[in-house]
């Protein structure tokens, strides 16, 4: 639990504001762990649970918090002050979609630093006070990546009318930090300088198309890494470098086994040529008896066999090359 505790003069104010949204059209049903303990209790909800969630851990002690939440008009606590839960029934999912689709107006540009409480700040210091039917909001919402929960400049504004929501969209032109701006102030800025808006709607039905102004930079990433078909692209130098590693192997792989062949044919080929020299006498073997008593020169021809006589020991020249057994090493 943070330490911080909100000690400013509005805090039932921003008590029931927080809770009321919580349970309201907007974000109930698209709330799964809101909704899935809404509908398993009959849209009963305990407080405790309320207070752990991020916005309201700031609010204490309790007891001003009940407080603050007997005096709201949309929810009802308990006899017991323990649960709570809105008054009014939950309107159809589908109903309620398609009308924050067409209220909720789509805006980017906004500088990826900002957190939540400065765009709450902007919209209703800026934007509200301006609105020709309601001077309030249903929500606000920073669009963040999936991955990195990273803001990337993207908000959702859902308006209460789809009147508001369409004075914002085709009647001023709004920029960060000044708001809306007059048509005197616009012609001294340039494009970049404004805010890009769309309704919800056409956003969504842009992105199905694949047509969208100011792609963000989650979009920009996703399709870099994928094909037209939809499929994953693979980084085409090291694709190439992997191949060219694994073909240099195989060829090392199959030179050595060529290698090793070769060395077992000459193996083979050269124990058959020693049995062969072992088996056929000299011509010194064959010399005639009486060159037997001839003064000797060498000593291999002195002790020369008779012709019928095999030799016993192969000459030693005829012995193969002993090859290394242990074949060589793949790094």
């Amino acid at each position: 639990m943070t330490d911080f505790v909100y000690q400013g003069e509005d805090f039932e104010e921003k008590v029931k504001k927080q809770v009321e949204f919580y349970f309201s059209d907007s974000n109930l049903q698209s709330d799964k762990f809101l909704w899935k303990i809404y509908e398993a209790n009959d849209g009963w909800v305990e407080l405790k649970t309320i207070l752990t969630f991020g916005r309201m851990r700031q609010y204490r002690p309790e007891e001003k918090v009940i407080e603050a939440l007997q005096k709201s008009d949309k929810l009802v606590l308990s006899s017991n002050n323990e649960m709570i839960r809105r008054k009014d029934p939950v309107k159809d999912f589908n109903e309620v979609k398609n009308t924050k689709k067409r209220n909720t107006l789509h805006i980017e540009g906004f500088p990826k630093d900002l957190s939540q409480e400065d765009v709450e700040n902007w919209v209703n210091e800026k934007i509200v006070g301006e609105l020709p039917k309601e001077k309030e909001v249903c929500s606000v919402r920073r669009i963040k990546s999936r991955a990195k929960k990273e803001f990337f400049g993207v908000v959702d504004v859902e308006f209460k009318t789809q009147e508001d929501c369409e004075y914002i969209l085709n009647n001023v032109e709004l920029s960060y930090p000044k708001g809306i701006v007059t048509k005197e102030e616009a012609e001294g800025l340039e494009k970049k300088d404004f805010l890009k808006k769309m309704t919800l709607l056409t956003f969504q039905e842009m992105r199905e198309s694949g047509k969208r102004f100011g792609v963000n930079e989650v979009t920009k990433r996703r399709n870099s890494f994928n094909d037209k078909g939809g499929n994953k692209k693979s980084k085409k130098g090291n694709h190439n470098k992997h191949n060219k590693h694994n073909n240099n192997k195989k060829q090392e792989s199959d030179k050595k086994e060529t290698e090793e062949k070769l060395e077992k044919v000459e193996e083979k080929e050269s124990t058959e040529a020693s049995q062969e020299v072992s088996e056929a006498p000299k011509e010194t073997a064959e010399a005639p008896k009486e060159t037997a008593e001839a003064p000797k020169e060498t000593t291999e021809t002195a002790e020369a066999p008779k012709e019928t006589t095999e030799t016993a020991e192969a000459p030693k020249e005829a012995e193969p090359a002993k090859e290394s057994a242990e074949p060589a090493k793949e790094e």
